[in-house]
């Protein structure tokens, strides 16, 4: 199952797992303690994506928005740590081939 279209159908919106983390959470973001209600939006983090689209109560955490952001970007420099870039994985800025003077001057 494709992850994305997985989170925007109404199988993952009506999700039981996902309703009762919700509800356990009291509207609070579980490592903030940031209210829903005072401008974060709440939402559900996956612990573990081995049960996508049949996810158990524990594969699921409430974080407000900025707390989840945090969360995947941690993860994210943990699991390419210890990658070591490839040359055409960077974007050059800028092209020292070419003379950095305007010819037309």
């Amino acid at each position: 199952m494709r992850y994305r279209k997985y989170i925007e159908s109404d199988a993952w919106r009506s999700n039981p797992a996902r309703l009762a983390e919700l509800a356990a959470s009291r509207g609070r973001c579980r490592l903030c303690s940031a209210r829903a209600s005072r401008g974060w939006r709440l939402e559900v983090h996956h612990a573990n994506y081995r049960r996508l689209g049949r996810e158990l109560r524990g594969d699921l955490i409430a974080l407000c928005s900025a707390c989840h952001r945090d969360v995947e970007s941690f993860l994210r420099r943990r699991r390419y740590a210890s990658r070591r870039p490839v040359r055409r994985d960077v974007v050059r800025l800028h092209d020292f081939r070419r003379p950095l003077v305007d010819p037309t001057r």
